[in-house]
């Protein structure tokens, strides 16, 4: 019983620690009302709609980047991914992006060979880690495109830039690179 006492005094004194403070009314020091300020945030009225914007010069770092890289025959683009805030006008108020996706186009001799098609992705992969998430426009992970051509046949690869980092952690190197995020 006298543990149940000491609990609740303590447990009181504690909860008056947290009691609202009463401070002295401006108006009693100073002889006036105070005054409050209330800030005001402009509110926009937006109707939300899904759009992309080009990035040209991260595209053109990116296209640098891969050259760097000895790829060659290899076009790159970045866009920004995300919404436009539309007025009742339907004039566009501003963008909010949420990602930056890269579209690869790598212009190869032949679709039947996995194994090299393969190679030139991981290298293509390794190029856009040097432009992380931190560094692109909007705050999530974007997609990865990868077309690559040959002559008239084309072969799509389109998966997030995590399944492309989760892939290469795992392991996974040529052909099997290719596969794995063939089916994403």
């Amino acid at each position: 019983m006298r543990k149940a006492a000491v609990f609740l005094t303590l447990l009181l004194l504690l909860s008056a620690c947290n009691l609202p403070r009463r401070g002295i009314p401006a108006f009693a020091l100073t002889g006036e009302p105070a005054t409050t300020i209330t800030p005001t945030i402009p509110y926009e009225t937006c109707g939300w709609q899904w759009a992309t914007q080009p990035l040209p010069d991260l595209s053109a770092q990116v296209q640098a980047a891969l050259e760097s890289a000895g790829l060659e025959g290899v076009t790159a683009r970045a866009e920004a991914f995300g919404e436009n805030c539309l007025s009742p006008d339907n004039e566009v108020l501003r963008f909010a992006a949420m990602q930056t996706d890269f579209r690869i186009t790598v212009e190869v001799e032949s679709l039947a060979d996995a194994e090299r098609l393969g190679m030139l992705l991981e290298k293509i992969l390794i190029v856009l880690d040097g432009f992380p998430t931190e560094s692109t426009p909007g705050p999530n992970p974007g997609y990865v495109g990868v077309t690559f051509t040959a002559g008239t046949e084309t072969l799509n690869l389109w998966f997030t830039a995590t399944d492309g980092e989760s892939a290469r952690a795992l392991g996974l190197r040529g052909a099997a690179l290719l596969e794995e995020l063939q089916n994403k």
